[in-house]
């Protein structure tokens, strides 16, 4: 090429070269703007529903969990940090079924957030206490359940971030699809108990929906309360000493989360075996393997087998 044709033919070449940078560019803000990477904060209530979430938004969002892993979520009080959390935050994601009533009074205040609670949809186990009618709030421990919470978690990012509503549902899907599979493996695990063995005491209430969900038997509680703020009688524990013994009962379960003083000092007066760290209320640390909901599914079932066979 002659040196006026590079001439002529230079210009053009910037010119088109500057374009298609403006156009990258301008792809690269937009997929900034619309992955909210950093700039927006979902504000979850539990560590369940805060582990659902994260699922589901991927790295899109930041998840504010209130309820820290290892804490009992009856007895749990927010801090000063955690309602000014709350009241700093556009979207809170919150378990209702009385286990996060706290949030109430923080959102009659005058906190700018719209509350979604995940539960909706499902149908709280009913039992009797002192009485009354109650509902159980540990749904998360049945895998039909969780799916219709990261359903409903989905629903509400949708609409907190349209912009990434693609990822949210992809994101869900696949964690319902591996929530499938771990209900697959619960089973199989539970499975390796033989049927005469598949009965549970608990420190308190909180395995029903577990137990239903995989052909066990919640035959009694150390404190026959799906809250752990209840206290046993004398009588409750004599009372618990016999179903023990007449259903030939190996285990008690205690749970991470909760003092198991108590439970121990029934499992050495009945003789049996006592399981202190399982996940009632609580997840596990962050990191490790019952971190996540069906990480934790997992982790329960492998000890209550290990404990029943």
């Amino acid at each position: 090429m002659t040196k006026d044709g590079l001439k002529r033919l230079l210009p053009g070449v910037i010119v088109g070269a500057a374009a298609l940078a403006m156009l990258s560019l301008g792809a690269c803000s937009s997929d900034d703007a619309s992955s909210g990477g950093t700039t927006k904060t979902v504000v979850a209530t539990t560590v369940q529903i805060a582990a659902l979430t994260r699922e589901v938004a991927g790295d899109k969002l930041v998840v504010h969990g209130i309820i820290p892993a290892g804490a009992d979520a009856h007895e749990f009080e927010p801090t000063a940090s955690d309602l000014k959390a709350i009241e700093d935050a556009e979207i809170i994601l919150r378990h209702g079924i009385g286990l996060d009533d706290w949030l109430d009074d923080t959102l009659k205040a005058g906190g700018r957030a719209k509350g979604v609670t995940v539960t909706e949809g499902i149908a709280p186990r009913q039992t009797e206490e002192g009485g009354e009618q109650v509902e159980d709030a540990h749904v998360w421990h049945d895998p039909a359940n969780d799916k219709i919470m990261v359903d409903n978690i989905a629903t509400a990012l949708d609409s907190f971030d349209p912009a990434g509503k693609t990822t949210y549902d992809a994101n869900a899907k696949a964690y319902k699809a591996k929530l499938d599979e771990t209900r697959d493996k619960v089973q199989a695990i539970i499975n390796e108990i033989p049927p005469e063995n598949r009965k549970l005491v608990t420190n308190h209430d909180a395995l029903s929906y577990f137990a239903k969900a995989f052909g066990l038997e919640v035959v009694g509680a150390v404190i026959p309360s799906v809250t752990t703020e209840a206290e046993p009688s004398a009588e409750d524990i004599a009372n618990l000493l016999g179903v023990i013994e007449r259903e030939h009962v190996k285990a008690i379960f205690a749970e991470s989360s909760v003092n198991p003083a108590l439970a121990t000092t029934l499992a050495k007066d009945a003789g049996i075996t006592i399981v202190d760290d399982l996940y009632g209320d609580s997840l596990g640390e962050p990191g490790s393997d019952a971190a996540t909901v069906d990480g934790m599914l997992l982790a329960n079932a492998r000890k209550i087998a290990d404990a029943l066979k």
